[in-house]
């Protein structure tokens, strides 16, 4: 789906809704465009690409590969890969989707081959208000698209957040099972993905915030610092949580041990009791005629009766101790 705005020098904005549109406000150099291309064609990417100069490799990265986040410079405008995470359908998983730009003086490209939430906000704020955004120039465009998807970074955390407070209040419980353990583990691999995506996009945008690219204005240079401080928060708060997932393991395995002594306790008790009983069994059973009345059948209920007498003070003297 190819989506566009064009404003002109009198102010007034106009939507572009195909590559012929844009095309034919391509050579107006007073105009200000944005083209969001959403899932968009070998051919299409191609014809864009021709239309507006665009260097080759770079178009084939915006939809092959999964490169790190990164900023190239070229003549006549810079290019961005991105990642946000969350696009239009609620994900179980973290599932990053990239997302390429084209910054120039008077232009922005994005291109993603999956739909992102946050494009579709900016893109639906500056068809209601668009002298809000494209007003200020293309590159506040590309600002609030950073914003909105480093704000999207933040919900994420809030997310898992929420899954190991969980986990955590399970991992107390005597008879948690390893179901706990495992979803720690995917939690943990989500946020190593995460803190790395971060760092990696916190790398990319303090050139930006410094005003190191002739095309993003000087102005916007603090509010890209606010987002690379959004992103640190992100990335204290992933280790913070990753200490949660340590402390998760530590109460599941001392869950585990204390368990395990339980079971060994009463095991260890009922062997206790069971060894007298034995060793009576075992002297009576011996063939040597040294029983009194050894032939008589009540000595065998003799001996079962004080079998139970020694079980039965066994049992009371281990709850006494508080063993039992």
């Amino acid at each position: 789906m190819t989506m566009g705005f064009a404003l002109l020098p009198n102010g007034e904005c106009r939507r572009l809704g195909s590559l012929e549109d844009i095309e034919a406000m391509w050579p107006h150099e007073d105009t200000r465009l944005w083209v969001d291309l959403e899932s968009p064609t070998e051919d299409d990417l191609r014809r864009l690409g021709s239309i507006a100069g665009l260097d080759e490799e770079a178009l084939d990265d915006c939809l092959h590969g999964e490169q790190q986040p990164r900023v190239d410079e070229f003549e006549g405008y810079i290019f961005l890969v991105l990642y946000g995470l969350l696009g239009l359908k609620e994900q179980q998983e973290l599932d990053p989707h990239k997302l390429a730009a084209f910054c120039g003086s008077r232009f922005l490209i994005t291109v993603g081959r999956d739909p992102l939430l946050s494009v579709r906000q900016v893109r639906s704020r500056c068809g209601r208000h668009p002298e809000t955004l494209l007003v200020r120039g293309v590159d506040v465009v590309l600002f609030e698209i950073i914003d909105t998807m480093v704000d999207y970074y933040l919900s994420v955390i809030d997310r898992y957040e929420d899954r190991l407070e969980a986990l955590e209040e399970k991992s107390f419980d005597t008879d948690v099972d390893e179901e706990v353990l495992e979803e720690a583990a995917e939690v943990r691999r989500d946020l190593l993905e995460l803190r790395r995506l971060a760092v990696a996009q916190r790398h990319l945008l303090q050139p930006v915030a410094r005003g190191e690219y002739d095309f993003i204005s000087e102005t916007l240079g603090q509010q890209f610092s606010h987002v690379c401080d959004h992103l640190s928060q992100v990335i204290d708060t992933v280790d913070g949580l990753r200490e949660t997932i340590v402390s998760i393991r530590d109460n599941y395995h001392a869950g585990l041990t204390r368990r395990t002594n339980e079971i060994m306790k009463v095991l260890t008790l009922y062997a206790g009791i069971m060894l007298p009983l034995t060793l009576v069994a075992g002297i009576y059973g011996m063939n040597l005629p040294l029983w009194p009345s050894s032939n008589n059948p009540a000595s065998f209920w003799g001996v079962l009766a004080s079998m139970s007498l020694i079980a039965g003070f066994l049992l009371i003297y281990f709850r006494r101790r508080k063993w039992l």
